[in-house]
């Protein structure tokens, strides 16, 4: 089974609400669908969801390194060698992450139906189900009980919630939703990179002191300021996760040497897929 060619397509799906962060407003997921066809007839599929002020890509940039860069390096290769097609994935251009993404993906697809075997059985996976969290968008306080007690309703017990837009409005964020939604009710708290070294000091010690029972704290500070971040783990109680400042499997380890978070989130956007990402959990 062999690389013939790639064809590309996009699609658009509005959402229920805004998505809301302190990087951006999304009012829809679009997203790049790739297919790369093979010499067998069989076909793989991925997809790319590329982040401007994450990753610096666009759709229009995922398709140029793909038809550009990407596949003329992998044509024609063989299925069965996946560390071949993704050394010459990698290497074929700097970057660009969410376009290897979607190839990455579309490849295992293809390799899981090569040898007749689930990408779940494949990696190693032990468990059919999974506890998901959902997102609580950045807004008014009000707003954000709203959303919160909204998603209690429907059942999830794990919230998300975004902050990162006024230090101070963050602090009462938090502590409204809590108060609102009860101890039993997990609450993680993601500043995508919204708040500097003594903000996020500040306001989580302030948190701490109400004994909110926040279970960690994402991103708090800029991505590439790994030291900055060092010293937030180093100050407060709360767990960090490290999520922006995690693009490869180099970034991984410099963070764990450091140590500059106690936890990592691996998302196959910033990895470029399933293979650095599986690197990066080794």
């Amino acid at each position: 089974m062999k690389i013939k060619n790639i064809k590309l397509g996009k699609i658009e799906v509005p959402l229920l609400k805004p998505f809301k962060t302190s990087l951006r407003t999304v009012n829809s997921i679009i997203s790049t669908i790739i297919k790369i066809e093979t010499d067998t007839n069989e076909i793989g599929w991925g997809e790319a969801q590329p982040t401007g002020p994450i990753t610096g890509e666009s759709h229009e940039s995922v398709r140029g390194a793909i038809k550009n860069y990407i596949l003329p390096g992998i044509l024609g290769k063989s299925i069965e060698n996946l560390e071949d097609i993704f050394s010459a994935m990698n290497s074929s251009c700097i970057g660009n992450t969410s376009a290897k993404a979607a190839v990455d993906m579309a490849i295992y697809d293809l390799f899981g139906k090569r040898f007749n075997i689930p990408l779940y059985k494949l990696f190693g996976g032990f468990s059919n189900e999974i506890t998901t969290n959902l997102t609580i968008s950045v807004n008014p306080p009000d707003v954000m009980v709203k959303d919160s007690l909204e998603a209690v309703s429907r059942g999830f017990k794990i919230l998300k919630i975004k902050v990162g837009l006024a230090p101070k409005l963050d602090i009462q964020r938090i502590k409204a939703i809590r108060e609102a939604v009860g101890e039993k009710i997990v609450i993680r708290v993601d500043a995508n990179q919204g708040w500097n070294v003594r903000e996020a000091i500040e306001i989580m010690h302030e948190l701490e002191k109400a004994n909110l029972n926040i279970e960690l704290v994402e991103q708090p500070v800029a991505a590439k300021d790994f030291s900055g971040l060092k010293r937030v783990t180093q100050s407060i109680k709360t767990p960090v996760l490290a999520d922006e400042s995690v693009f490869s499997p180099a970034d991984a380890l410099k963070l764990i040497q450091m140590p500059a978070a106690d936890y990592l989130n691996i998302k196959l956007m910033k990895t470029g897929g399933l293979n650095q990402g599986l690197k990066i959990c080794s």
